[in-house]
């Protein structure tokens, strides 16, 4: 229907979390070899992989034996070498050499996987095709999960909970942030997070006077009292992912820390309550901006100049774990059951970054009458070590 209403005839995709959304193909250890799915309005599909996961791609996947199409290897399998000269003689064979062919040339997120003169030896050589930019139409269906993602969704954000709060629990003055990191990556890995190829985004960032609210990696800094944690990310499950942050202190936080903790709240609290069906994005960004664009006079006694440091406030996430829609002033996509949204509101301490301040995030799935919030069992608080 989708394909329908956006003008295509066919799709060829590269990227693989499109590769896997579609086929169910979804690779087992990470390659550079060319691995695609092409497909027509009628629901052929095909599969184009390199020998050594053919077998796979057979069991794993719900396409006809057929359609399923390896290249390279040994001699001894009798097939094509070339990857590119594949995916022309599958397109030709689906009867889409001279139709309209959507692909990913757009953004953001869904980039092909592809060498830029690969894709120009393609187009050359199915001259009488039209390819057109398909990663409108893929955000609208990958936008809305299915009951089945919904699922995953609630046991990932469950998981990567439990694994902050196992880190957050053995937390003591002197353990270091890869000590840290550790814990959290042990627990995912025992609770079921150890697919393959591995997969994951998680930081933990030390407070604001060690990396100004940058994105370094783990060191093996140990942690002294006085110093903020800052964890974001999360771990990763049937390849989707999820964004949480929490914030962890030895001792006593400053008070300053303290106030713009509470001002990221009230800021959080004022866009969630924006998140349902019928709203439009935009709607949940004025709402956090309604508490966090203006600077409090006791703050602003204390050399706070501006509260925060990005025009965005969240995203959706799912098999990227940053996906449109982004939420930001102008966009205008309306809300829908079936969207999860991973919603941040900073409360900064900017330009002088003395102390962490209060950036919390939580996910939440739209539901036909309001949203559910997925990371309800983890409380949004500071954490403090004593």
């Amino acid at each position: 229907g989708l394909m329908e209403e956006y003008d295509m005839d066919g799709l060829l995709l590269f990227n693989p979390m499109n590769v896997n959304y579609y086929s169910g193909y979804r690779r087992s250890w990470t390659t550079n070899w060319p691995q695609c799915c092409v497909f027509s309005k009628d629901g052929t599909m095909s599969l184009i992989v390199p020998q050594i996961m053919h077998e796979f791609s057979r069991s794993a996947t719900w396409l006809e034996d057929e359609w399923i199409r390896p290249y390279g290897g040994s001699p001894f399998w009798g097939l094509l070498q070339d990857p590119i000269e594949l995916i022309v003689k599958t397109v030709k064979d689906m009867g889409l050499a001279a139709k309209k062919i959507g692909v990913e040339t757009g953004s953001p997120t869904t980039y092909m996987i592809l060498a830029f003169s690969e894709f120009e030896r393609i187009r050359n050589e199915l001259p009488k095709a039209e390819f057109k930019d398909a990663v409108g139409m893929i955000w609208k269906q990958r936008g809305i999960k299915t009951a089945w993602e919904q699922n995953i969704m609630r046991e990932l954000v469950q998981l990567t909970t439990k694994g902050f709060k196992k880190a957050i629990e053995s937390a003591y003055e002197g353990i270091t942030e890869k000590e840290m990191l550790k814990i959290c990556w042990n627990f995912f890995i025992e609770e079921g997070a150890c697919d393959t190829p591995m997969a994951g985004d998680l930081m933990f960032r030390g407070g604001a006077t060690k990396y100004s609210m940058s994105t370094p990696r783990q060191v093996d800094r140990a942690l002294t009292k006085g110093s903020q944690m800052f964890f974001d990310g999360g771990a990763s499950l049937k390849g989707y992912y999820c964004d949480c942050q929490r914030h962890l202190c030895i001792g006593e936080p400053p008070a300053l820390h303290r106030r713009l903790m509470e001002i990221s709240e009230a800021g959080q609290q004022a866009a969630e309550s924006k998140i349902k069906p019928g709203n439009r994005i935009c709607d949940v960004h004025a709402a956090a901006m309604s508490v966090i664009d203006h600077v409090p006079k006791d703050l602003s006694s204390q050399g706070v100049e501006h509260l925060y440091s990005h025009t965005f406030m969240g995203h959706a996430e799912g098999l990227n774990i940053h996906e449109p829609p982004w939420i930001t002033a102008d966009n205008k996509t309306v809300i829908e059951p079936g969207m999860v949204l991973a919603l941040e509101i900073p409360a900064l301490d900017i330009p002088q970054f003395r102390v962490l301040g209060g950036f919390p995030e939580d996910i939440y799935l739209v539901t036909e009458d309001g949203h559910e919030a997925l990371t309800e069992g983890l409380e949004r608080k500071e954490y403090v070590i004593e």
